[in-house]
């Protein structure tokens, strides 16, 4: 750290550099300068591992490629920072500041981001397996492309982020709002979206196979053609969702509210469905053959052509279903 600090004050020569030389001097001495003013500095390239800069203002400084492994940022101003390609691995930026900052290709595992405010900032292609976003605020984040392995989202917010093409296995997005993200073609097992905020959210083609959704709301959500195979989305709310072509085989379903929702060509095969409400839903083609239909509400909705070969009906309410072409079990 000493050579490139150093160099970075000989060189400095814009106004203001009284106070900002010093508090560079005292971060190359100490390894230490807590709620310095480090605005527009240029740490490109720094060796700044371990460092404790809590509450520091970093606003539009440019610390490109820097080492920041293990650094206290906590508190810390980097609104609109340059951090692309910087390793920030187990970082502490608890209650950070990072409105619009650049972390394209950042290094997160492990950090510390609860509680931080991140928004509009772009993630694309960074690392964050293992770290922690516990209430942080990640409204239209660009997270496209990031391993988010182990990564802890829990009542986190991240409406309209980008999260396509995301791997995510394991991740805990538990009572997080993730409306009106988008989540194409991101792929993991074993998510947490228990009591997740879905809301218009597109999750075309994700793959979430034995994921956990239980009391999630996805009104008006897209699971065109994703793979939800031995999911629990019981109770939860999906009214007016697209879950067309999906693959919820062996899923569990009890209670859902699916009412005018379109599961055309969905498949549904020794799903358990209980008590869920598909009133007035799109049911063409879709397969339920050795389904759990007990006490199922299909009232007014379309099962063309619907195979529910082998399924348990005992309860079931087909009033005013269209049941053309269908295969039904006698009771």
């Amino acid at each position: 750290m000493l050579g490139i600090i150093g160099g970075i004050i000989g060189t400095e020569a814009r106004p203001g550099y009284s106070a900002r030389g010093r508090h560079l001097e005292q971060l190359q001495e100490t390894q230490a300068c807590r709620r310095c003013d480090l605005e527009d500095a240029d740490l490109s390239g720094a060796q700044l591992q371990g460092v404790d800069l809590r509450g520091a203002n970093l606003n539009q400084a440019n610390l490109e490629g820097a080492n920041l492994e293990g650094a206290n940022l906590e508190g810390a101003i980097l609104t609109q920072t340059n951090l692309q390609g910087a390793n920030l691995s187990r970082a502490t930026v608890v209650e950070g500041q990072l409105g619009q900052a650049q972390l394209q290709g950042a290094n997160l595992t492990q950090a510390n981001f609860n509680f931080a405010r991140l928004g509009r900032a772009n993630l694309e292609g960074a690392q964050l397996q293992g770290a922690q976003f516990l209430s942080a605020r990640l409204n239209h984040v660009n997270l496209a492309g990031a391993d988010l392995a182990g990564t802890d989202f829990r009542s986190a917010v991240l409406n309209g982020a980008d999260l396509q093409q995301v791997r995510w296995s394991q991740a805990n997005f538990q009572g997080a709002s993730l409306r009106e993200a988008t989540l194409q073609g991101s792929s993991g097992f074993g998510v947490n979206l228990n009591r997740a905020n879905l809301v218009n959210a597109d999750l075309t083609e994700v793959r979430l196979s034995e994921g956990r959704l239980t009391g999630a709301v996805a009104v008006g959500a897209i699971f065109a053609d994703a793979d939800l195979s031995g999911a629990a989305l019981n109770l939860g709310d999906f009214q007016g969702a697209d879950l067309s072509g999906a693959n919820l085989q062996g899923a569990v379903l009890s209670e859902i509210l699916l009412m005018g929702a379109s599961l055309r060509g969905t498949n549904l095969t020794y799903s358990y469905l209980f008590g869920a409400n598909l009133t007035a839903a799109q049911l063409q083609g879709t397969r339920f053959s050795g389904a759990d239909l007990r006490g199922v509400l299909f009232r007014g909705a379309d099962l063309t052509e619907a195979d529910l070969t082998d399924a348990i009906i005992e309860g079931a309410d087909f009033t005013d279903a269209v049941l053309t072409g269908a295969t039904i079990p006698q009771v």
